[in-house]
């Protein structure tokens, strides 16, 4: 009798284990197949309402210049239709040269026939398969996963860009796909290295994201500093972790040394500051290409910045010149609510942001309108305080939250460096230079937002879709193709 109940409960472990192995199995082939298809998804909507081309198909030209063993540009091209630097009489590409080396087997194939805004679509495609996996890592239902993924693909100015395919663009396309995976690499699959690796990929395509490396200290800080038992502060260092980190960057800073001192005599990219005469002449680029005195600028749009607003067809405009961060992707907003618990304050925070906003928009339509009472509303400084407010406490309240901490160690260095550049990153929908911080921006989203979305993150993830779509197709169908003869956007 004892026998045979031995037999059924190993019967019943084994039964169980199958079970167990099933359900992984299945759940493993949902996940490649909802990942594949919304990989798909992506690319074909980024392909279908982007340009058919570019003409600023700056790293294919670059990528065939590595072939033919240059770093400069040769090919009879009109220097005004290119973003160049000049020197010794020789035109180079400004911004660094990753996004050229990933094309070089696509350039093998076509030449300089590769459609660069193609490109961008796939590589849009594949950030969309890392970031959905990084979601996942943060969510366990799978609606709220592909909710949170449709927001950042559909709902923010990535969107607009990796749609856009032309240079400067195509660059933040391929550094948000590295900081994702840098991400990857640091929360989901935790490999040093590898993330090492990707933010130095991240690096030498847009030079600022190396500023999120705290970002990455701090996550991987359960590595690197053993618990406080383990002795003193530096008995506590386990060094092995940070030259790991720190390897994988340095491959990528070591050819960026190389690569610059192939162009300019020194290792340092000092492509900005041999920019063509036409753009060191500009009023805008008064004090050079940094300066802390160009911060007010870039404060003004990534705050304040609005729609274009006509009494004519089409009535709402994108304007060239950027626009809020908030009315882009008004989702956003949760980023500021990480661990506040107590409903007073959250109350509160949203009436600020309700009558800052308010304000706003109504100083924006009456200002595009010439209203008299335009002159009546509150200053600029006035009505930007109470986002630095709500930052400030965004962070007191969420230093005790590793991530959250992370986050924003990651977010302020990059904006307040980003901020000190002379051009606000026209001609742009949205404000551009905000993705070179915005996968973590999208992270405090997530975690604030939590595993169930209420039906307020819908809606305001809808609202964020919607108006990036809007601005997508205002710009890249109706306004290149002239459609009913209508101007579409402008400054």
């Amino acid at each position: 009798m004892a026998e045979d109940d031995a037999v059924g409960r190993r019967a019943i472990t084994v039964s169980e284990s199958l079970e167990t192995r099933l359900r992984s199995a299945l759940s493993q082939h949902q996940t490649v197949l909802v990942t594949f298809a919304i990989t798909l998804v992506v690319f074909l909507v980024y392909n279908f309402l982007g340009p058919p081309a570019t003409i600023f198909n700056n790293f294919v030209l670059l990528g065939d210049a590595f072939l033919h063993g240059r770093v400069e540009i040769v090919d009879a091209v009109d220097p005004s239709h290119i973003e160049y630097a000049l020197n010794n009489g020789k035109l180079y590409i400004i911004p660094p040269p990753w996004p050229a080396i990933i094309l070089l087997p696509g350039i093998l194939i076509f030449g300089l026939d590769l459609n660069q805004t193609l490109a961008g679509a796939v590589l849009g495609a594949i950030a969309a398969a890392i970031a959905f996996s990084v979601v996942r890592s943060m969510t366990e239902r799978l609606s709220t996963q592909i909710w949170l993924t449709a927001l950042f693909f559909f709902g923010t100015v990535y969107f607009y860009a990796a749609a856009d395919g032309s240079v400067w663009f195509f660059s933040h396309t391929v550094a948000v796909l590295f900081l994702f995976a840098a991400i990857y690499f640091t929360i989901v699959r935790k490999n040093p290295l590898i993330a090492g690796l990707c933010l130095g990929a991240a690096f030498w395509t847009r030079q600022p994201t190396i500023l999120t490396l705290p970002f990455f200290l701090i996550m991987f800080s359960d590595q690197w500093l053993r618990p406080p038992a383990a002795g003193s502060l530096i008995e506590r260092i386990n060094l092995k972790p940070l030259l790991q980190l720190g390897s994988g960057i340095g491959v990528f800073v070591l050819a960026s040394f190389a690569y610059n001192f192939a162009r300019f005599d020194t290792p340092l990219d000092a492509s900005q500051h041999h920019l063509p005469e036409r753009v060191r002449a500009q009023p805008w680029f008064n004090h050079g290409p940094f300066d802390p005195r160009y911060i007010s600028r870039h404060v003004t749009v990534f705050f304040e910045s609005m729609p274009i607003v006509q009494s004519q067809a089409p009535y709402i405009l994108p304007s060239w010149g950027g626009m809020a961060f908030w009315a882009s992707t008004p989702a956003f907003f949760y980023a500021l609510f990480n661990r506040v618990r107590d409903r007073r304050l959250i109350i509160l925070g949203i009436g600020i942001i309700a009558v800052t906003t308010a304000i706003i928009i109504s100083r924006a339509i009456a200002s595009y309108w010439d209203a008299g009472w335009a002159t009546y509303t509150f200053p600029s400084k006035i009505n930007i305080a109470p986002f630095y407010l709500l930052i400030l406490a965004a962070i007191y309240l969420g230093r005790k939250d590793k991530l959250v901490l992370a986050c924003w160690a990651a977010i302020i260095p990059t904006a307040l460096m980003l901020f000190t550049f002379a051009g606000t990153g026209f001609s742009q929908f949205g404000y551009r230079f905000a993705l070179d911080f915005m996968p973590f921006l999208f992270l405090l989203t997530i975690k604030a937002m939590g595993p169930d979305l209420k039906w307020h993150h819908k809606t305001l993830i809808v609202a964020s879709i919607v108006a990036n779509l809007w601005g997508v197709v205002w710009i890249h169908q109706f306004a290149q193709s002239g459609y009913l003869g209508l101007e579409w956007v402008r400054f």
